[in-house]
């Protein structure tokens, strides 16, 4: 259970979530990359099809770790929700230049360090007893 897991582990939660919840940013991003565009939503090329599929499947952490946070009753989601709502807003620039790999540069670190931070969350959060996570 949450109850355990210490305020600063949830600090880096809601920090990963909001993270994913950003998600728009980048999909964004990624339609801006020449030869990767995906102008009318629905195109059919294998980087507009990847892209797609990659933010549906992204779209999962972002749920999950909002619900769980959500649930665990310990964080003001109001303001997460606020700060998330800020965040999309103001947009996002890299300053991959449409430069396709430039972007997936960015995203590929970006990728690791998201997955690296959110392996050492879950193994302390376990520590606290939250094995659910």
């Amino acid at each position: 259970m949450a109850a355990g897991v210490p305020d600063e582990v949830f600090v880096v939660l809601v920090g990963d979530m909001v993270t994913e919840e950003a998600l728009p940013t980048y999909q964004t991003l990624l339609n801006t990359f020449e030869g990767c565009d995906d102008p009318t939503g629905t195109t059919e090329s294998a980087w507009a099809r990847w892209s797609r599929g990659w933010t549906s499947e992204e779209n999962r952490h972002g749920d999950l770790l909002n619900k769980y946070l959500y649930l665990s009753g310990k964080c003001d989601m109001r303001s997460i929700e606020v700060t998330i709502q800020h965040l999309i807003t103001n947009g996002f620039n890299p300053g991959a230049q449409k430069d396709p790999y430039r972007g997936f540069l960015y995203t590929s670190f970006q990728e690791r360090a998201t997955k690296i931070s959110h392996g050492n969350v879950g193994k302390l959060a376990k520590e606290y007893g939250a094995s659910d996570l």
